[in-house]
């Protein structure tokens, strides 16, 4: 090998490792953390269509934390409103939201980082007396501002633990009986997991993957047998 083809090599090396081309922003975001699961609009209010309707997953452009956040709507009209002002309706799907998680929230649960700090009831009438706040179409219940900035700073570690509560609340209520998949029935061994705030099961973690890739049929399936 020449010296000259080993200066090529060399320089060509050197230039790949330092390419600082920045990440095509024209590529779609991926979802994190809930799917939506309203059967609302997230703009006209009106029903969303049994094909999911149009499905808008958000960049954080103007708000960071609400990247990866997927919202769906009734037509691409709608999308485009949202699109062109997420701050006006944004409030109004937490509100939704909100509403629609508080009676399944898992009453045992005291505040995520506080774990000494019990809530009120979520079914009582003081259900509403601590801090709320809606993170990726998560409901999440703390008992102070304080706890809300931590929270806010390793969200992951803290919704793992309320997942886990989720599915102790369906294994002690004996809520979810077969497979959300095949519909088989569940034995010790059955796999449990989250999908949106409810608690399924699958008869091996095969069929998992099959049941988070149409998650708002598997809620179906669940609020049909519970």
């Amino acid at each position: 090998m020449s010296i000259a083809t080993i200066v090529c090599l060399v320089v060509s090396t050197v230039l790949a490792q330092a390419d600082t081309t920045p990440p095509d922003a024209s590529a779609p975001q991926e979802m994190v953390g809930a799917p939506y699961l309203l059967d609302v609009c997230a703009v006209s209010g009106e029903k969303i269509p049994q094909d999911g309707g149009t499905v808008l997953v958000m960049s954080g452009t103007d708000e960071p934390e609400q990247a990866g956040r997927e919202i769906r709507f009734c037509c691409s009209r709608c999308k485009t409103a949202f699109e062109e002002t997420p701050g006006k309706y944004v409030p109004k799907i937490d509100e939704l939201i909100i509403a629609d998680q508080l009676p399944r929230y898992p009453a045992s649960v005291p505040c995520l980082v506080m774990r000494d700090e019990m809530l009120p009831d979520p079914r009582g009438p003081e259900a509403a007396e601590c801090e709320m706040l809606v993170w990726n179409n998560r409901l999440i219940r703390l008992c102070c501002k304080r706890c809300v900035r931590m929270f806010r700073a390793e969200p992951a570690k803290y919704i793992a633990t309320l997942d886990t509560a989720v599915i102790q609340q369906a294994k002690k209520a004996n809520a979810v009986r077969n497979c959300v998949v095949n519909g088989r029935p569940l034995t010790a061994r059955a796999n449990w997991f989250v999908v949106g705030d409810r608690a399924a099961a699958t008869c091996c973690r095969g069929c998992q993957p099959k049941a988070m890739a149409a998650p708002r049929k598997t809620v179906a399936k669940l609020d049909s047998t519970t």
